[in-house]
């Protein structure tokens, strides 16, 4: 049979796996209230599994270069999440996380000891698409905000909901992890 046909194709293909299955978790450090922003997880509408970059150590060599492979970078991370009311606003929850490293009045910092003082770790999974058991996962290791991006108000905006931009940075990720559900 050849590798082309689109039996061989059907028989190995699995069904794939849906951008639109994935969960968020975590909590936010010092706030007293880590169960709200463990439900912001179910209001994040679109974010990505987090990027690495190996970077490029080039060498001279008689006319060539020789690229060996270099330091690990980690790029921020960002999800798009919608905000609510109440105990689960969470735009006002981003952004007393971002106030535990930086006032915006006093620009002081509250105690920072310890890094678990203000960092966090997040948990990514991607989810199968028959069940919620966890096909891939990974863990941004001592996260924290970078940007809480603005609320946008339009007075032309029916039928929607409010949300906004989170951009993350943190230490490192820990290696993807994927399983068969």
């Amino acid at each position: 049979m050849s590798i082309h046909s689109i039996s061989t194709f059907t028989s190995n293909f699995n069904g794939g796996t849906r951008p639109n299955r994935f969960r968020i978790t975590g909590s936010i450090p010092g706030l007293g209230n880590a169960q709200a922003f463990h439900e912001t997880g179910i209001y994040c509408l679109a974010s990505t599994m987090p990027e690495s970059t190996v970077g490029i150590i080039p060498i001279p060599f008689r006319g060539r270069i020789y690229k060996f492979p270099g330091d690990r970078q980690y790029s921020e991370w960002n999800a798009t999440l919608l905000d609510d009311t109440g105990n689960n606003a969470t735009w006002q929850l981003w952004h007393e996380w971002s106030q535990r490293f930086n006032s915006h009045e006093d620009n002081i910092a509250a105690d920072r000891t310890h890094i678990s003082e203000f960092c966090a770790d997040l948990t990514i999974e991607q989810l199968d698409h028959q069940s919620d058991a966890v096909i891939k996962s990974t863990q941004l290791v001592n996260a924290w905000p970078v940007v809480v991006g603005p609320i946008a108000f339009d007075m032309g905006s029916a039928n929607t909901l409010t949300q906004f931009q989170v951009t993350v940075a943190y230490s490192h990720y820990t290696s993807p992890t994927v399983r068969n559900p």
